[in-house]
């Protein structure tokens, strides 16, 4: 089963954090959730010396506090216990991780916005830095899940996050489809066949997907879909299919303990962070939230 430990929820002040909370509050109701925390980091050097001056000796931090606090009481209620942080950090993105690591958060709700003057930078960075699993809320989702589309590329990556959203689909009883995306060699055609290439391609999927349910024999009815990238990016096909199947999470394996951040996020991930998917997206970090 999935339980979580400690949630973390990032809000940033914006008509984006009512939508945050009341997933939060949906999420809490669906699966076990021992803490939330609600974040909130104010970066003191964005704000103008006139606004400063302004605020004279007001307690910024205590203000947006008690802010926070309304907000949470309104959307949130009393389904779970939580705590709410406010920092005041130069870099928002470092101080998240340290409480991540402090808290011992285990996944972490993010925010996204499809505004012109967003561009997903801080979100992309937190997918790079962040030790623990993401989950995504685009301004545009609905809290209703019930069908879940998880791409693997068969790594170990893609595995875990198999597993999890297994955990989650027998948990609360959603439809499950794994999907896989293949690549052929264009450069050698007409040198090599192309329909022998597809037939060669596919049957070495679908060995690789026989050879996964011998391990995880929990997936043997769990129903996979195969499909050529034929022309487009891998990322490109995964929202295609997403849209087609009108699935409502899209699950993948975000990276692993790579030291070096800047080669552990993968180019899927990233892709699909900066699409226009308007299901939520969960980026799997670990298997810490399945429990035996």
């Amino acid at each position: 089963m999935i339980a979580i430990d400690a949630l973390m929820v990032c809000l940033d002040l914006s008509e984006m954090d009512d939508k945050l909370i009341a997933f939060a509050r949906s999420i809490c109701e669906r699966l076990p959730v021992r803490k939330v925390y609600f974040s909130h980091n104010i970066r003191m050097y964005d704000l103008s010396d006139d606004f400063r001056e302004w605020m004279g000796d007001v307690d910024l931090s205590k203000e947006v506090e008690d802010n926070i606090t309304e907000v949470v009481a309104e959307h949130f209620g009393s389904v779970a216990d939580y705590e709410i942080l406010v920092s005041e950090e130069p870099n928002t993105e470092v101080i998240l991780a340290d409480m991540v690591k402090r808290y011992q958060v285990k996944l972490t709700l993010l925010g996204k916005k499809f505004s012109e003057k967003s561009t997903g930078a801080l979100g992309t960075k937190l997918l790079r830095i962040l030790p623990c699993s993401v989950l995504v809320f685009p301004e545009q989702a609905t809290h209703g899940i019930h069908s879940m589309l998880v791409p693997i590329d068969f790594s170990d990556t893609s595995v875990l996050a198999l597993r999890l959203s297994k955990s989650l689909a027998d948990q609360l009883g959603l439809h499950l489809e794994i999907l896989h995306v293949y690549r052929l060699p264009s450069q050698y055609f007409p040198l090599i066949s192309e329909e022998k290439a597809v037939q060669k391609a596919e049957g070495n999927a679908r060995e690789k997907f026989a050879e996964l349910r011998k391990r995880h024999q929990e997936m043997a009815e769990v129903p996979y879909t195969l499909v050529r990238a034929a022309g487009k990016s891998i990322g490109e096909r995964i929202c295609q299919h997403l849209k087609k199947g009108k699935h409502d999470l899209l699950v993948l394996g975000l990276k692993g303990n790579n030291p070096l951040p800047s080669l552990s996020l993968g180019s899927v991930p990233t892709e699909l962070y900066g699409s226009e998917v308007t299901v939520p997206m969960w980026f799997v970090y670990s298997e810490d939230m399945i429990k035996k």
